[in-house]
């Protein structure tokens, strides 16, 4: 049986697209809301005993390697891409799932009506 769970962390940040041809060439900000979901084996004993991952963990570990460091900035200076949200999102997946966490799916809400999402191969989460 496959098992997920998913946090959900928002931020504030500001950025620009620079090539574009539309309004989000200039500086603009958003309330960006961060959905990322681990996979793995419910736990059986322990503390934590029929959990994939303790919640509170999943939310720290999320703060911090990815929302502490992207939260109040000016994105374009952080990176040497552009920040679309298609590009954030796949930013934080590598950088979670090389931290170690089982990440399948990682949702980048970039406004209420607009969000990237990246997810492992073959996954439908």
């Amino acid at each position: 049986m496959k098992t997920t769970v998913t946090k959900i962390l928002s931020f504030d940040a500001a950025h620009c697209l620079p090539e574009h041809e539309g309004k989000c060439r200039n500086v603009h900000g958003h309330t960006y809301t961060l959905e990322v979901t681990v996979e793995g084996q419910v736990q059986d004993g322990g503390p934590t005993d029929r959990m994939v991952m303790d919640f509170a963990d999943l939310r720290g570990r999320v703060a911090e390697l990815v929302v502490d460091h992207l939260d109040h900035q000016y994105l374009n200076d952080l990176f040497d891409f552009v920040p679309t949200a298609e590009a954030l999102a796949a930013w934080a997946f590598e950088e979670l799932r090389a931290s170690g966490l089982p990440v399948v799916r990682v949702r980048l809400w970039e406004t209420p009506t607009s969000y990237a999402d990246v997810t492992t191969e073959g996954s439908a989460t």
